[in-house]
């Protein structure tokens, strides 16, 4: 037995115009919802990106140059060193950059910490846009104990998330 199908002439169906406005839709929906995705994986939780620090020795201490992907304003960034042996910290905040006047200016020193000694702080912004940006540096000088560990972090004040940390131990 032979089975036919029969074609009706009245069935409707979506037009090829209709039919390529929604194919185009769904692909654009689809692209701006994988854009989303891999942006989102590149950020920290806090949205800041993260920073390398790069260890280097200065005059009675320490340089600690920045490699930032992204800037983030002084105003909002925390320095904070810890002296593991006794679990200690000392913070500095509120880096300002209201005077700087142009690149390379040197923010003066934030401060001392107690921190295994005392411990100071400079920023230098290198390009003066009061912004942490790619070759900025800290030095921090202050007495150092040999066979000690510490560890530098920078903090995102907002959220406090860790933008990025370096450690060592003192030779």
């Amino acid at each position: 037995m032979k089975k036919t199908w029969a074609i009706h002439k009245d069935a409707k169906a979506v037009s090829p115009v209709i039919a390529t406005i929604l194919m185009v839709a769904i692909t654009v929906v689809l692209a701006a919802v994988l854009y989303v995705m891999v942006l989102g994986f590149n950020t920290n939780p806090g949205g800041t990106k993260g920073i390398s620090i790069t260890r280097g020795t200065a005059t009675g201490g320490y340089q600690f140059t920045l490699t930032p992907t992204e800037g983030v304003p002084w105003e909002q960034v925390s320095v904070i060193i810890q002296y593991t042996q006794t679990s200690t910290s000392g913070t500095w905040s509120n880096l300002t950059t209201a005077g700087l006047t142009g690149a390379g200016v040197m923010v003066q020193h934030r401060g001392v910490v107690s921190v295994d000694g005392n411990k100071f702080l400079n920023v230098t912004d290198l390009s003066g846009n009061g912004e942490v940006s790619g070759g900025d540096y800290l030095i921090i000088t202050g007495s150092w104990t040999s066979g000690h560990t510490y560890k530098i972090i920078l903090q995102y004040e907002q959220d406090g998330t860790t933008m990025g940390q370096t450690s060592w131990t003192q030779p």
